[in-house]
């Protein structure tokens, strides 16, 4: 029955979703934007998330474990299949297949590497808040000052605003995992655990917490951030290449700020996001940069497809090359490797 009402309200948000981003639509002008897209660009795109990909296996291989990192392609195939997961999946299921998948193929444990995804999560989070925040303050007084995009500026205010309070959120969390602040905590919550589970938790933290300690390691720290520029380098640079095949030129920083409020999209409990990021893109173009609701309807579908397209062909490829069946991976992605 659980599963039955979940699976119900993410059909009637997708429909909701879709409905309200297909509204005032003219399909066949929609086709004819998407046939004229330069297939070069595209590909451009595709590759560099791709790019994404090979990013964050290294970040996570460095974070897992500086000093013997784990095999490249075990971790590459953990993470592909996972955010693959992620684009078919809603509430980001692959965050919990990846670690999965990674035990049962090196031996580091899931609890372990859970701990790891929780830190790659606050990479990102900080990541797209500052390219947003970075993005806000270039463009405050344009969009502010412009009859024609003031009156949804709000979005910006109240996004910068959100973001800066996050950011000082994660940012005390981090000094307080980093000075201990936070293992009392911890701890308690461990011994009012049922007793199979306590291992686990601690496990986690202390995973979570290594990751926090790179700090003191300068030279892991500097490959974390490289990585992690490279990470969203990639990510946010998609749009760009979208709008660019569409002959929609925009400043290239734009995909900051289209990346940052999808992003809020896919939060929506719906498969891949569908819908809620979709809308999310739309209202971005026709409010800021003025689209007609046609032209924003074609990059968003474009947007979405090159960012998920090249995740799921490469995860596909994989799952073929391990001679996998879904049964298989169902298994593989909930059995916990200790």
């Amino acid at each position: 029955m659980k599963r039955i009402l979940q699976l119900s309200l993410a059909i009637i948000l997708t429909i909701v979703f879709l409905g309200w981003f297909l509204w005032n639509t003219d399909l066949h002008q929609v086709w004819e934007i998407i046939r004229s897209a330069n297939p070069v660009w595209l590909l451009g795109g595709m590759l560099v998330n791709v790019g994404a990909l090979v990013f964050r296996t290294l970040r996570w291989r460095t974070i897992l474990r500086s000093d013997n990192p784990p095999p490249f392609y075990p971790t590459f195939f953990a993470n592909t299949m996972g955010y693959g997961l992620s684009t078919i999946l809603p509430i980001r299921a692959g965050d919990f297949a990846r670690p999965a998948l990674l035990s049962r193929r090196t031996d580091i444990s899931f609890t372990a590497a859970l701990g790891t995804v929780l830190a790659e999560r606050v990479l990102d989070l900080t990541s797209i808040l500052t390219l947003f925040c970075y993005y806000a303050f270039v463009h405050w007084r344009h969009f502010s000052t412009d009859p024609r995009t003031a009156g949804a500026f709000f979005i910006i205010k109240a996004g910068a605003i959100g973001a800066l309070i996050t950011l000082a959120g994660l940012l005390s969390l981090m000094v307080a995992v980093y000075f201990g602040r936070m293992r009392v905590a911890h701890e308690f919550v461990g011994r009012i655990l049922p007793i199979r589970f306590r291992g686990h938790w601690m496990n986690f933290f202390d995973a979570f917490a290594a990751s926090v300690d790179l700090v003191r390691k300068p030279s892991v720290l500097a490959r974390v951030v490289f990585f992690t520029a490279g990470v969203w380098g990639c990510l946010t640079s998609q749009f760009w290449f979208v709008v660019t095949a569409l002959h929609r030129p925009l400043p290239y920083d734009s995909g900051f700020f289209v990346t940052g409020i999808t992003t809020l999209g896919l939060a929506v409990p719906t498969p891949g996001g569908v819908g809620g990021f979709h809308k999310a893109c739309q209202i971005v173009l026709t409010k800021f940069y003025l689209f007609d609701i046609d032209s924003s309807v074609a990059v968003a579908i474009l947007f979405h497809v090159v960012g998920t397209l090249p995740v799921l062909v490469t995860g596909l490829a994989l799952f073929l090359h391990e001679g996998l069946n879904w049964r298989q991976l169902n298994e593989e992605t909930h059995v916990e490797k200790s």
